[in-house]
Order: C-alpha cells, then structure tokens, then sequence
C-alpha cells in the first residue's frame, strides 16, 4: 500500500525545488512525514518538542531522488486534462478574508482553470460570478450564507447554494467528479454535508453521486481550543462576549472584525461555540456514521514552532503576530499545533463504513493555520510557498485516484 504522507512529502520536495528552492531552503516549509501514532500528541507524557518531525537537507535530497522523472509535470497541460471540480469551502466568518489562496494563486490569463465564485441570490438562488474562464479543471469558491453561524443553521443554506448552481449541475452531467476541499470550518461543513447527503437529509439530485474526493486542510474537525477559551468564564486569549458587545456600540470595529450585520452578530456566539470541542464532538458523533463510503478522504495539518512566528514590530506581519497570541492558547496543551487547531483535531473521525484505504492523513507542513490558505489581514504576507503546496496536494491526490 502506497505511503501517501511518504508521497505527498516527495511531491512538495519537488515542487519547491521547480520553485528553485535548494533543498537547504527547503527544510524550513517541511516536516518529516511521522505517522500520527507515532507521536505523543497530548496528555502528560506528550511531547515537548518537535524532532520527532525536523528534516534536513539530505532528508529533501533524497526526497528528490525518489521521484520519477516521468511523472508529469504539474502545468497547464496537466491542469487543462482534468476533469475535476474543486469545490473550496472556507472557514468561519469568511467576509473578513480575502479570499482562499487557492483561488486566488491560479487566478492568471494564461490559467486554464474555470473560477466560479459562488453567493446566496434571493429566494434560495444562487449566484455565480465566473472570475476567470479556461478549460480543464474547475475551482469553485462556495460563499456560504450566514457564514459565522453553527455549522447546523448553515447546512440547509449551502446545500441550497451548491445544489442550484447552474455550473456545477452543467459540468456534473459533462462528466466532471467534485471534489469537496474545506479550509478550517469549512471541513466540518463539508464532512456534515456529505453526511446529510448520504442519509438522504436533503433532496439531492447530483451532487454525492458526482463527489470523488475531500480533503480537510488544516480542518477544526474535532474542535478548537482557541474557541474554549474566548467563550469560557475566564478566557486567555479574550472574551468574545465582550468583544461582541462592544462591536454592538461600534459599527466600524464591528466591521473590521466581521460583526458589521445585525445578523452576524446573533450568530456571533453559536457560531464560535459550534467551532469548540464541546459541539464539533457531538457532531462528529453524529455525522460520522453516515458518511458515505464511495469518497475518498484526505486530511493535512500544519505545526508551527512558537520561534517561526514573526512577531515582532519591524517583521509588519500582523497574521503571524495575531497567529502566535493563539497559538499561545493551544500550545500548552500541545506542540503540535497550527496556532488555532491542534494536529489531533485535524484528523478525520472514525467511521466504520469507510474502508481504511479511503481515509488517508498526509501529514504536516511547516506553517501556520493562516499561512496554509488564506490571505488576510496584511494580505498574507508571508513565508509559506503557498502555489507549490497546492501543486504537490493536486499531484498528491490525482495519484490516489480522484476520478
């Protein structure tokens, strides 16, 4: 059986390396592909520090030697021969961010990818904005409504939104396979989703039968501790409560923080609490019985050193000052986390039904939970190599068999 965290490993070697990366500039993005079981995770024998997953250059080097020069490249060609639909399901309260990297990387005129950016129309419609037109592979950026509320008031409203797109009922019937990928909140979206479509929740017509593959990227799966804390009685980080009543006086901060609606302010609280461990388990609970056992699932992770973070005032990096107070949260509970999910709760749940083989975890990379995905707050500015990570993920799963 193929290694595919062994594989996936050797792809991203490979890309950096295209990027013109020497392998020595290359081991501060990676991390050594350790099976999860090998680690000690948490408790009070965890580990409490990360050589478990450092690498070297020779490590890389002979990642490199691995590869076969035959596979081919991942380029236009490649990209222009899919028939593959990448349906990007983003985290919570998405408004504030500037869009999934993803998206936003591939988003060039000589691309042969189809960008749809998908948004609630009225009456339960859907809208669609095609951001860039090509042949090949399509990437659909799922705007789900209501997007900072519980992952149980926002299912109804994104099936609705993907079930009425026009594109992809088009292109499912052409032949093309979805392929759901959910970013941080996003996987859990999806995982409940697929869920509900299998059971029969929703009157679907195309979308489980056309879905090949998933994959949680850095996914609150199990929880998050950085959403214990700013709910509890006496948080560390902050308290949300009081942050939310003081955006319900400012209409500007409100805003900035992605409270600027009414609405997104009394879903505010639920919508942080569906993210904390309490709910995500008892979903998990629920949902991961009925997921259906045709797709294949995939899952990666980033771990994060405290001493990678820059965070100091001459760095002018806002995502991984902010990023390194939550992490703050998260790492005394264990080292192995991303600053808001630790690695244990990117995993994908037990589920009986669905063969082992069908439920693949690709490892880690060495970032943090906003390097991996997003632009943000100072246009995501920063170190990661964000394009030959999605290559080597695209090369990792078309391997596994997408189709």
């Amino acid at each position: 059986m193929t290694d595919w965290g062994q594989q996936f490993f050797d792809f991203f070697a490979g890309e950096l390396h295209r990027e013109g990366l020497s392998p020595e500039a290359s081991v501060p993005f990676m991390w050594r592909p350790t099976p999860v079981d090998d680690l000690n995770i948490a408790g009070p024998n965890r580990d409490t520090d990360l050589s478990r997953l450092a690498i070297s250059a020779d490590d890389v080097r002979a990642a490199l030697s691995r590869l076969n020069d035959s596979t081919p490249p991942i380029d236009s060609d490649f990209y222009g021969q899919q028939k593959t639909v990448l349906v990007l399901l983003p985290g919570y309260t998405h408004e504030t961010l500037k869009n999934i990297s993803w998206h936003d990387t591939l988003q060039a005129k000589s691309s042969p990818h189809h960008i749809l950016m998908l948004r609630p129309g009225l009456k339960n419609q859907t809208t669609e904005e095609t951001m860039h037109e090509g042949g090949g592979l399509k990437i659909v950026y799922a705007a789900y409504p209501r997007s900072n509320a519980a992952s149980s008031v926002i299912g109804p409203g994104l099936f609705e939104l993907l079930h009425n797109s026009a594109s992809l009922r088009r292109w499912t019937g052409e032949g093309y396979k979805l392929f759901f990928v959910g970013y941080s909140n996003g996987s859990p979206l999806s995982l409940e989703l697929l869920a509900d479509l299998n059971s029969g929740v929703y009157p679907d017509e195309f979308l489980l039968s056309s879905t090949a593959g998933f994959l949680g990227l850095c996914g609150d799966i199990g929880g998050a501790w950085l959403a214990d804390d700013i709910l509890s009685d006496n948080p560390k980080m902050f308290s949300f409560h009081k942050l939310l009543a003081f955006a319900r006086r400012h209409p500007l901060i409100a805003k900035l923080v992605g409270l600027g609606t009414q609405q997104l302010q009394d879903d505010a609280i639920e919508g942080i609490r569906s993210l904390g461990h309490a709910v995500r388990q008892a979903r998990m609970a629920d949902y991961a019985p009925r997921l259906p056992a045709h797709v294949k699932y995939f899952s990666i992770a980033a771990v994060m050193p405290m001493e990678d973070y820059r965070r100091r005032l001459w760095h002018f990096n806002i995502d991984d000052w902010s990023m390194y107070l939550q992490a703050r949260i998260t790492t005394p509970v264990t080292i192995y986390n991303d600053g808001q999910v630790a690695l244990n709760d990117n995993l994908l749940p037990h589920a009986e039904q669905i063969p082992a083989e069908h439920c693949v975890h690709l490892g880690q990379v060495r970032t943090h939970h906003w390097g991996v995905s997003y632009q943000t707050f100072n246009q995501g500015r920063n170190r990661f190599p964000r394009r030959a990570f999605y290559r080597a993920l695209m090369r990792t799963i078309h391997a596994a068999g997408i189709e």
